[in-house]
Protein backbone atom coordinates (compact mmCIF):
# COMPACT_ATOMS: atom_id res chain seq x y z
CA UNK A 1 0.00 0.00 0.00
CA UNK A 2 1.32 3.41 -0.99
CA UNK A 3 0.03 6.90 -0.47
CA UNK A 4 1.29 10.42 -0.83
CA UNK A 5 1.99 12.64 2.14
CA UNK A 6 0.73 16.18 1.67
CA UNK A 7 2.44 18.53 4.07
CA UNK A 8 5.79 19.67 5.25
CA UNK A 9 7.70 20.11 8.49
CA UNK A 10 8.76 23.52 9.72
CA UNK A 11 10.53 24.90 12.76
CA UNK A 12 8.35 26.21 15.61
CA UNK A 13 6.86 29.68 15.38
CA UNK A 14 6.01 31.91 18.31
CA UNK A 15 3.10 33.24 16.30
CA UNK A 16 1.23 29.97 16.28
CA UNK A 17 0.18 28.61 19.63
CA UNK A 18 0.70 24.85 19.64
CA UNK A 19 -2.33 23.24 21.26
CA UNK A 20 -1.48 19.59 21.40
CA UNK A 21 -2.01 16.87 23.93
CA UNK A 22 0.09 13.72 23.95
CA UNK A 23 -1.13 11.02 26.31
CA UNK A 24 1.35 8.29 27.22
CA UNK A 25 -0.85 5.20 27.54
CA UNK A 26 0.27 1.87 26.19
CA UNK A 27 -1.33 -1.44 25.18
CA UNK A 28 -4.95 -0.28 25.25
CA UNK A 29 -7.38 0.06 22.31
CA UNK A 30 -7.68 3.14 20.16
CA UNK A 31 -9.60 5.94 21.83
CA UNK A 32 -12.12 8.43 20.53
CA UNK A 33 -11.73 11.94 21.81
CA UNK A 34 -13.02 15.43 21.37
CA UNK A 35 -10.66 17.83 23.14
CA UNK A 36 -12.25 21.23 23.61
CA UNK A 37 -10.11 23.20 26.03
CA UNK A 38 -6.40 23.74 26.57
CA UNK A 39 -6.65 25.11 30.12
CA UNK A 40 -5.28 21.89 31.61
CA UNK A 41 -2.33 21.67 29.20
CA UNK A 42 1.26 22.46 30.13
CA UNK A 43 3.84 23.91 27.75
CA UNK A 44 5.68 20.57 27.73
CA UNK A 45 2.55 18.80 26.48
CA UNK A 46 2.10 21.30 23.63
CA UNK A 47 4.65 19.71 21.34
CA UNK A 48 3.15 19.83 17.82
CA UNK A 49 1.09 22.18 15.70
CA UNK A 50 -0.43 21.39 12.32
CA UNK A 51 -1.79 24.15 10.10
CA UNK A 52 -4.46 23.00 7.66
CA UNK A 53 -4.39 25.07 4.48
CA UNK A 54 -7.47 25.61 2.36
CA UNK A 55 -7.18 26.37 -1.34
CA UNK A 56 -8.77 28.62 -3.91
CA UNK A 57 -9.72 27.72 -7.46
CA UNK A 58 -8.26 30.99 -8.68
CA UNK A 59 -5.34 31.48 -6.33
CA UNK A 60 -6.72 34.93 -5.54
CA UNK A 61 -6.54 35.29 -1.78
CA UNK A 62 -9.13 38.04 -1.88
CA UNK A 63 -11.69 36.15 -3.93
CA UNK A 64 -13.42 34.37 -1.08
CA UNK A 65 -13.27 31.29 -3.30
CA UNK A 66 -11.67 28.91 -0.83
CA UNK A 67 -13.39 25.70 0.16
CA UNK A 68 -15.00 25.89 3.57
CA UNK A 69 -14.43 23.29 6.26
CA UNK A 70 -17.66 22.38 8.01
CA UNK A 71 -16.09 19.53 9.95
CA UNK A 72 -12.95 17.40 9.91
CA UNK A 73 -12.48 13.76 10.83
CA UNK A 74 -9.00 13.31 12.28
CA UNK A 75 -7.36 9.89 12.50
CA UNK A 76 -4.03 9.12 14.19
CA UNK A 77 -2.37 5.82 13.25
CA UNK A 78 0.74 4.14 14.59
CA UNK A 79 3.57 4.47 12.08
CA UNK A 80 4.59 0.81 12.07
CA UNK A 81 3.91 -2.30 10.03
CA UNK A 82 0.25 -2.63 11.04
CA UNK A 83 -0.61 1.09 11.11
CA UNK A 84 -3.42 0.52 13.61
CA UNK A 85 -5.69 3.35 14.70
CA UNK A 86 -4.46 5.17 17.78
CA UNK A 87 -7.15 7.84 18.09
CA UNK A 88 -10.05 9.46 16.23
CA UNK A 89 -12.12 12.56 16.67
CA UNK A 90 -14.39 14.91 14.77
CA UNK A 91 -13.82 18.64 14.79
CA UNK A 92 -16.58 21.09 13.89
CA UNK A 93 -15.88 24.28 12.02
CA UNK A 94 -12.54 25.69 11.03
CA UNK A 95 -11.16 26.90 14.37
CA UNK A 96 -8.18 25.50 16.28
CA UNK A 97 -8.51 21.85 17.25
CA UNK A 98 -6.64 19.76 19.81
CA UNK A 99 -6.04 16.14 18.94
CA UNK A 100 -5.09 13.52 21.53
CA UNK A 101 -2.59 10.78 20.80
CA UNK A 102 -0.31 8.34 22.56
CA UNK A 103 3.45 8.65 22.17
CA UNK A 104 5.48 7.19 19.30
CA UNK A 105 5.79 7.82 15.59
CA UNK A 106 2.39 8.55 14.08
CA UNK A 107 0.57 9.15 10.82
CA UNK A 108 -2.22 11.69 10.84
CA UNK A 109 -5.00 11.54 8.25
CA UNK A 110 -7.53 14.38 7.96
CA UNK A 111 -10.75 14.12 5.97
CA UNK A 112 -12.80 17.31 5.70
CA UNK A 113 -16.52 17.55 4.90
CA UNK A 114 -17.23 13.84 4.65
CA UNK A 115 -20.90 12.80 4.50
CA UNK A 116 -20.22 9.97 6.98
CA UNK A 117 -21.12 10.44 10.64
CA UNK A 118 -18.65 9.89 13.51
CA UNK A 119 -20.52 6.67 14.31
CA UNK A 120 -19.95 5.39 10.77
CA UNK A 121 -16.24 6.24 10.97
CA UNK A 122 -15.81 4.07 14.06
CA UNK A 123 -15.49 1.00 11.86
CA UNK A 124 -12.01 2.20 10.81
CA UNK A 125 -9.22 0.49 12.79
CA UNK A 126 -6.22 0.84 10.44
CA UNK A 127 -4.80 3.12 7.79
CA UNK A 128 -5.35 0.37 5.24
CA UNK A 129 -9.06 0.41 6.08
CA UNK A 130 -9.23 4.17 5.67
CA UNK A 131 -7.54 3.94 2.26
CA UNK A 132 -10.48 1.82 1.03
CA UNK A 133 -13.16 4.34 1.98
CA UNK A 134 -15.01 6.01 -0.91
CA UNK A 135 -17.02 9.19 -1.38
CA UNK A 136 -20.09 9.58 -3.61
CA UNK A 137 -20.37 12.50 -6.00
CA UNK A 138 -24.11 12.83 -5.35
CA UNK A 139 -23.30 13.78 -1.74
CA UNK A 140 -20.78 16.49 -2.63
CA UNK A 141 -21.41 20.15 -1.80
CA UNK A 142 -19.37 22.39 -4.14
CA UNK A 143 -18.90 24.96 -1.36
CA UNK A 144 -17.80 22.30 1.13
CA UNK A 145 -16.16 19.55 -0.95
CA UNK A 146 -14.57 16.43 0.50
CA UNK A 147 -10.84 16.99 1.06
CA UNK A 148 -8.10 14.86 2.55
CA UNK A 149 -4.46 14.84 3.52
CA UNK A 150 -1.92 12.60 5.29
CA UNK A 151 1.08 13.72 7.38
CA UNK A 152 3.89 11.89 9.16
CA UNK A 153 4.43 12.92 12.79
CA UNK A 154 7.89 12.49 14.31
CA UNK A 155 7.74 12.64 18.14
CA UNK A 156 11.49 13.21 18.39
CA UNK A 157 11.27 16.56 16.63
CA UNK A 158 9.88 19.81 18.01
CA UNK A 159 8.31 20.94 14.75
CA UNK A 160 5.28 22.64 13.33
CA UNK A 161 3.54 20.82 10.47
CA UNK A 162 1.62 22.17 7.49
CA UNK A 163 -1.15 19.97 6.09
CA UNK A 164 -2.39 20.71 2.58
CA UNK A 165 -5.74 18.96 2.05
CA UNK A 166 -6.74 18.38 -1.53
CA UNK A 167 -10.23 18.27 -2.93
CA UNK A 168 -11.32 14.98 -4.38
CA UNK A 169 -13.26 16.76 -7.12
CA UNK A 170 -11.89 18.73 -10.04
CA UNK A 171 -13.55 21.79 -11.52
CA UNK A 172 -14.66 22.28 -15.13
CA UNK A 173 -15.15 25.99 -15.69
CA UNK A 174 -16.59 27.87 -18.67
CA UNK A 175 -15.34 31.44 -18.69
CA UNK A 176 -16.89 32.45 -22.01
CA UNK A 177 -18.81 30.94 -24.90
CA UNK A 178 -19.92 32.37 -28.27
CA UNK A 179 -20.80 31.37 -31.82
CA UNK A 180 -19.06 32.26 -35.07
CA UNK A 181 -21.15 30.98 -37.98
CA UNK A 182 -19.48 33.26 -40.51
CA UNK A 183 -20.10 31.94 -44.05
CA UNK A 184 -22.74 29.41 -42.95
CA UNK A 185 -26.32 29.43 -44.22
CA UNK A 186 -27.43 29.78 -40.60
CA UNK A 187 -25.22 32.80 -39.96
CA UNK A 188 -26.94 35.09 -37.46
CA UNK A 189 -28.88 32.26 -35.80
CA UNK A 190 -28.34 31.96 -32.05
CA UNK A 191 -27.83 28.72 -30.16
CA UNK A 192 -31.01 28.41 -28.10
CA UNK A 193 -32.42 26.09 -25.41
CA UNK A 194 -28.87 25.63 -24.19
CA UNK A 195 -27.88 22.98 -21.67
CA UNK A 196 -24.35 22.41 -20.43
CA UNK A 197 -23.46 19.28 -18.48
CA UNK A 198 -20.91 16.54 -17.91
CA UNK A 199 -21.28 12.97 -19.15
CA UNK A 200 -19.51 9.71 -18.33
CA UNK A 201 -18.80 11.10 -14.88
CA UNK A 202 -16.94 9.03 -12.30
CA UNK A 203 -19.49 9.04 -9.47
CA UNK A 204 -17.52 7.33 -6.66
CA UNK A 205 -13.91 7.63 -5.62
CA UNK A 206 -11.48 6.52 -2.91
CA UNK A 207 -11.05 9.50 -0.60
CA UNK A 208 -7.31 9.07 0.03
CA UNK A 209 -6.29 8.21 -3.54
CA UNK A 210 -4.12 10.54 -5.66
CA UNK A 211 -3.65 8.78 -8.99
CA UNK A 212 -4.74 5.88 -11.19
CA UNK A 213 -8.46 6.71 -11.12
CA UNK A 214 -10.74 4.31 -12.95
CA UNK A 215 -14.49 5.01 -12.89
CA UNK A 216 -16.11 2.78 -10.27
CA UNK A 217 -19.64 3.93 -11.09
CA UNK A 218 -20.89 6.23 -13.85
CA UNK A 219 -23.48 9.01 -13.84
CA UNK A 220 -24.80 10.53 -17.09
CA UNK A 221 -23.55 7.56 -19.19
CA UNK A 222 -23.36 9.25 -22.58
CA UNK A 223 -26.46 11.40 -21.98
CA UNK A 224 -28.06 13.64 -19.37
CA UNK A 225 -29.80 11.32 -16.89
CA UNK A 226 -32.42 13.54 -15.24
CA UNK A 227 -33.52 10.73 -12.92
CA UNK A 228 -29.98 10.37 -11.55
CA UNK A 229 -29.76 14.15 -11.12
CA UNK A 230 -32.65 13.92 -8.67
CA UNK A 231 -30.48 11.95 -6.26
CA UNK A 232 -27.81 14.66 -6.04
CA UNK A 233 -27.44 16.94 -3.05
CA UNK A 234 -26.92 19.65 -5.67
CA UNK A 235 -27.39 18.61 -9.31
CA UNK A 236 -25.64 21.80 -10.44
CA UNK A 237 -22.41 19.95 -9.71
CA UNK A 238 -22.68 18.22 -13.10
CA UNK A 239 -25.42 20.16 -14.89
CA UNK A 240 -25.67 23.94 -15.26
CA UNK A 241 -29.03 25.62 -14.99
CA UNK A 242 -30.47 28.76 -16.62
CA UNK A 243 -27.95 28.98 -19.47
CA UNK A 244 -28.73 31.96 -21.75
CA UNK A 245 -28.96 31.82 -25.53
CA UNK A 246 -25.56 32.04 -27.20
CA UNK A 247 -24.76 34.34 -30.12
CA UNK A 248 -21.85 36.17 -31.69
CA UNK A 249 -21.13 38.24 -28.60
CA UNK A 250 -19.33 36.28 -25.87
CA UNK A 251 -21.48 35.11 -22.99
CA UNK A 252 -19.74 34.85 -19.63
CA UNK A 253 -21.92 32.33 -17.79
CA UNK A 254 -19.54 31.67 -14.91
CA UNK A 255 -20.40 27.97 -15.11
CA UNK A 256 -18.54 25.68 -12.73
CA UNK A 257 -19.12 21.96 -12.87
CA UNK A 258 -17.43 19.31 -10.73
CA UNK A 259 -16.48 15.67 -11.14
CA UNK A 260 -14.24 13.02 -9.64
CA UNK A 261 -10.97 12.16 -11.42
CA UNK A 262 -10.92 9.89 -14.45
CA UNK A 263 -7.49 9.10 -15.89
CA UNK A 264 -8.25 5.75 -17.55
CA UNK A 265 -5.59 4.88 -20.09
CA UNK A 266 -8.06 3.66 -22.72
CA UNK A 267 -11.72 4.34 -23.36
CA UNK A 268 -13.85 1.22 -23.01
CA UNK A 269 -17.60 0.64 -22.45
CA UNK A 270 -16.91 0.18 -18.75
CA UNK A 271 -14.43 3.05 -18.52
CA UNK A 272 -15.58 5.90 -20.79
CA UNK A 273 -13.84 9.27 -20.90
CA UNK A 274 -15.53 12.19 -19.16
CA UNK A 275 -16.96 14.86 -21.48
CA UNK A 276 -18.20 18.41 -21.25
CA UNK A 277 -21.36 18.62 -23.37
CA UNK A 278 -22.96 21.76 -24.81
CA UNK A 279 -26.46 21.06 -26.10
CA UNK A 280 -28.58 23.55 -28.04
CA UNK A 281 -30.76 24.30 -31.04
CA UNK A 282 -29.87 26.08 -34.25
CA UNK A 283 -32.91 27.10 -36.32
CA UNK A 284 -35.02 24.59 -34.37
CA UNK A 285 -32.69 21.58 -34.73
CA UNK A 286 -30.86 20.11 -31.74
CA UNK A 287 -27.11 19.59 -31.82
CA UNK A 288 -24.52 18.47 -29.29
CA UNK A 289 -20.92 19.57 -28.77
CA UNK A 290 -19.24 16.93 -26.54
CA UNK A 291 -15.69 17.89 -25.59
CA UNK A 292 -13.57 15.05 -24.20
CA UNK A 293 -11.75 16.69 -21.31
CA UNK A 294 -7.95 16.68 -21.61
CA UNK A 295 -7.90 13.91 -24.20
CA UNK A 296 -6.86 13.48 -27.83
CA UNK A 297 -6.71 16.51 -30.11
CA UNK A 298 -8.25 18.89 -27.58
CA UNK A 299 -5.85 17.74 -24.88
CA UNK A 300 -2.90 18.58 -27.11
CA UNK A 301 -4.39 21.85 -28.35
CA UNK A 302 -5.01 23.16 -24.85
CA UNK A 303 -1.59 22.19 -23.54
CA UNK A 304 -2.77 19.36 -21.34
CA UNK A 305 -1.03 16.06 -20.81
CA UNK A 306 -3.83 14.14 -22.52
CA UNK A 307 -4.29 11.87 -19.51
CA UNK A 308 -7.81 12.93 -18.63
CA UNK A 309 -9.03 14.43 -15.39
CA UNK A 310 -6.76 14.45 -12.36
CA UNK A 311 -7.59 15.13 -8.73
CA UNK A 312 -7.95 18.70 -7.48
CA UNK A 313 -7.47 20.27 -10.92
CA UNK A 314 -9.16 23.20 -12.66
CA UNK A 315 -9.96 23.01 -16.41
CA UNK A 316 -11.00 26.48 -17.57
CA UNK A 317 -12.53 26.94 -21.05
CA UNK A 318 -13.21 29.76 -23.50
CA UNK A 319 -15.31 28.26 -26.32
CA UNK A 320 -16.27 29.41 -29.81
CA UNK A 321 -18.82 27.25 -31.70
CA UNK A 322 -18.10 27.31 -35.43
CA UNK A 323 -20.86 25.19 -36.97
CA UNK A 324 -23.53 22.60 -36.26
CA UNK A 325 -22.47 19.87 -33.86
CA UNK A 326 -22.93 16.12 -33.67
CA UNK A 327 -26.23 14.18 -33.69
CA UNK A 328 -25.49 12.43 -30.38
CA UNK A 329 -24.27 13.66 -26.95
CA UNK A 330 -21.67 10.87 -26.83
CA UNK A 331 -20.01 11.58 -30.19
CA UNK A 332 -17.11 13.98 -29.58
CA UNK A 333 -16.98 17.12 -31.72
CA UNK A 334 -14.23 17.59 -34.24
CA UNK A 335 -11.71 20.40 -33.79
CA UNK A 336 -13.20 21.97 -36.95
CA UNK A 337 -16.58 22.28 -35.21
CA UNK A 338 -15.43 24.24 -32.22
CA UNK A 339 -12.49 26.39 -31.12
CA UNK A 340 -11.23 26.06 -27.58
CA UNK A 341 -8.85 27.98 -25.39
CA UNK A 342 -8.20 26.21 -22.12
CA UNK A 343 -6.01 26.57 -19.07
CA UNK A 344 -5.26 23.52 -16.94
CA UNK A 345 -3.78 23.92 -13.49
CA UNK A 346 -4.05 22.67 -9.92
CA UNK A 347 -6.23 24.68 -7.58
CA UNK A 348 -4.01 27.13 -5.77
CA UNK A 349 -3.44 27.73 -2.08
CA UNK A 350 -5.63 30.20 -0.23
CA UNK A 351 -5.41 31.19 3.41
CA UNK A 352 -4.58 29.13 6.49
CA UNK A 353 -6.83 27.45 8.98
CA UNK A 354 -5.09 26.04 12.01
CA UNK A 355 -5.60 22.54 13.24
CA UNK A 356 -3.25 21.52 16.02
CA UNK A 357 -1.88 18.12 16.99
Amino acid sequence: MTFRYKGRRQAPSTRIRAIALLISIYNIPAFFTGCSSDRDMSEEQCRYSVTLKTVSATGDKGSGDASRIVHSDIFIFNDDGLKRLDSYQRSSGDGPVKVASRTGRKIMAVIANSSLSPLEWRKINSLEGLMEETAMLENEDPEHPVMSTVIEIDPEQEYMYYAEPERLVSEIRINSIRTDFQGREYYGEPLTDVKIYLTNVNASCCIMKHEDFRPESIVNPGFLDTEAMGRFHDSRIVCADAVPDIGRSPVNPGIRLYCYPNDSLEETPGSPFTRLVIEGKIAGYTYWYPITINRGDFGAITGGDGNGIGRNMCYSYDITILRTGTPDPDIPVDKDDIRIECSIEPWQEKGNETIAF
